[in-house]
């Protein structure tokens, strides 16, 4: 099931947590590539692209991200203080 920007977010409450939800959505990522290599029609192809798509945007965000929500939790805020509502 899709994890969302927000919802690996939610998720972190402590430094730890951060590399636990960059790598939770990493192997994601990887599992969705395999899933599609074993697809056997191509709209299910599509599909996990999709799929594949929106994972690595989250991957990517959270990247990105990363130094910003360190300093967050450092601050004692939490990390979805980043999300602009």
């Amino acid at each position: 099931d899709m994890v969302t920007f927000v919802e690996r977010l939610q998720q972190i409450k402590t430094l730890d947590d951060v590399e636990v939800q960059m790598h939770r959505a990493k192997a994601y990522v990887m599992r969705l590539k395999r899933s599609a290599k074993a697809a056997e029609t191509l709209q299910e192809k599509l599909d996990i692209g999709q799929q594949i798509k929106e994972a690595e945007r989250v991957l990517r965000n959270m990247r990105r991200s990363v130094f910003d929500i360190e300093d967050a939790i450092m601050q004692g805020l939490p990390a979805t203080s980043l999300v602009k509502c």
